[in-house]
C-alpha cells in the first residue's frame, strides 16, 4: 500500500522547526565554551554556579548567591554577548521554534494552496498570536 503524500504546509513546518532547532543546538554548544573561556564575561560565575548546584541549593538561592538575584525571564536579550546570555538565547530560540514555523507554514503552505485553506491559515495565525502573547506577557506572577 502506497502512503499518501504529506501536505506541503506540514513539510514546511517540519523543515523550519528542524533547522531552527539545529541552529539552537549549535548555539547551545558554543555558549558554554564562551562561558568557560572567559569566566568574567558571564552574568554568573560558572564555577560558583556549579558549586551552588552541587550543594543542593534551590534555584532562587543559586540566583541570589551567584548573581545577586534573578535578572528576569528574558535576561539574555540584554546580555547577549555574555556566555550564559548567549546560551540562554539558544535555549529560547529552540523552544520558540514553533512560532516562525507556523508563520512560514501559514503563508508559504496554506495560503498558497488552491483552493486556499483559510481555516488552517487562520488557525496558524491564532496559535502564532497565542505564542507571541505568552512570550510578551511572560510567566505567572510571583
Amino acid at each position: 500500500m502506497e502512503r499518501p503524500p504529506l501536505p506541503r504546509a506540514q513539510l514546511i513546518y517540519g523543515e523550519v522547526v528542524y533547522w531552527v532547532c539545529v541552529v539552537s543546538a549549535i548555539i547551545c554548544a558554543v555558549g558554554p565554551v564562551i562561558s568557560m573561556a572567559n569566566v568574567d564575561n558571564n552574568l554568573m560565575n560558572p564555577h560558583k554556579l556549579f558549586t551552588l548546584i552541587w550543594e543542593g541549593k534551590s534555584a532562587n538561592a543559586v540566583w541570589e548567591e551567584g548573581a545577586g538575584g534573578f535578572p528576569g525571564g528574558h535576561f539574555y536579550l540584554g546580555n547577549f554577548t555574555k556566555g550564559d546570555g548567549f546560551t540562554q538565547f539558544g535555549i529560547a530560540l529552540g523552544c520558540g521554534s514553533a512560532l516562525p514555523a507556523l508563520l512560514v507554514a501559514a503563508f508559504l503552505g496554506y495560503l498558497r494552496e488552491k483552493p486556499v485553506a483559510w481555516l488552517w491559515f487562520a488557525m496558524c495565525l491564532w496559535v502564532s498570536f497565542m505564542i507571541t502573547y505568552s512570550m510578551i506577557r511572560g510567566g505567572p506572577a510571583h
